[in-house]
């Protein structure tokens, strides 16, 4: 199993400033966004042996996705920076979500054609996130189409299981169905209706406790990323925290390990974000 964090910028923090923490810490997979462009020599020279998935654009987070033809320009700018340096950035798989713009005078047969055409132009596979707006059935058949669309491009799932909770379903029953399609598992704490990334122990709802059991039991092996969103200083260590949670679940050694790197790096670490 791989545990990881999601990687973006954070206040005037750049990715690769974040990499060299992670790496201080031992971690073997990050989740990186399109912001690693901008950052691109440093971020190379830092992330090491460090497994990396690439989240595109979604339109909650950038305003446009892979199916938004208004923003062709920047999705062929992105296809090919990526095609470019996945291999240097260790690009395991690219994730994307079901198209959620609203866009007019356009039949939902074009829309994901639009979708499906430029993810077939990438060169890493694909991984399909579920997401709050649709249910389990319609998502299985976005995810059907997807892959009668993309072939063997597309190698598995991710399960949000925040997106899952605040649609009104139970995450442990999707996870207690494990069928070797989820190759990927987004885990975050959500306020009652949001969607907020909190780290751990911050007041969210998400039965967090619960659903890492349901994991556990069953012997799922594939990877864990952690998309957490800091607002401030102090939610740092939460992050950290959040990870360990994880950690020690599935792997006491690299728990141990990392409370080890932690006991000498963390006050430096804390040091450096008590600027924000």
């Amino acid at each position: 199993m791989l545990v990881g964090i999601t990687i973006d910028e954070f206040k005037k923090f750049k990715p690769s400033f974040l990499l060299n923490i992670v790496n201080k810490l031992g971690l073997d997979f990050v989740e990186i966004t399109e912001t690693v462009f901008e950052d691109l020599p440093d971020v190379i020279n830092t992330l090491g042996k460090i497994k990396t998935g690439f989240h595109l654009p979604n339109a909650g987070d950038s305003g446009y996705d892979f199916s938004s033809a208004a923003h062709q320009d920047n999705i062929e700018a992105l296809i090919e920076s990526i095609n470019q340096n996945h291999k240097a950035l260790n690009i395991q798989y690219c994730l994307t979500h079901p198209p959620q713009c609203n866009i007019a005078n356009q039949s939902k047969s074009a829309i994901y054609g639009t979708l499906f055409t430029n993810l077939e132009r990438l060169e890493p596979p694909i991984i399909i996130e579920n997401i709050q707006s649709m249910s389990q059935e319609e998502f299985t058949a976005f995810y059907n189409e997807a892959k009668e669309a993309l072939g063997d491009k597309v190698i598995g799932q991710c399960f949000d299981a925040a997106h899952c909770y605040l649609r009104g379903d139970d995450p442990i029953e999707i996870l207690n169905q494990l069928d070797g399609e989820i190759r990927s598992i987004h885990l975050s704490d959500c306020e009652a209706h949001k969607d907020s990334h909190l780290p751990f122990g911050l007041h969210g709802v998400l039965p967090i406790d619960d659903i890492l059991d349901a994991i556990k039991e069953n012997q799922y092996d594939g990877i864990i990323n952690l998309e957490l969103l800091p607002r401030q200083s102090s939610h740092v260590k939460a992050v950290i925290n959040s990870y360990l949670t994880v950690v020690s679940k599935f792997d006491k050694r690299k728990y141990m390990m990392t409370r080890l790197r932690l006991f000498y790096h963390l006050p430096s670490l804390m040091k450096q974000f008590s600027k924000i």
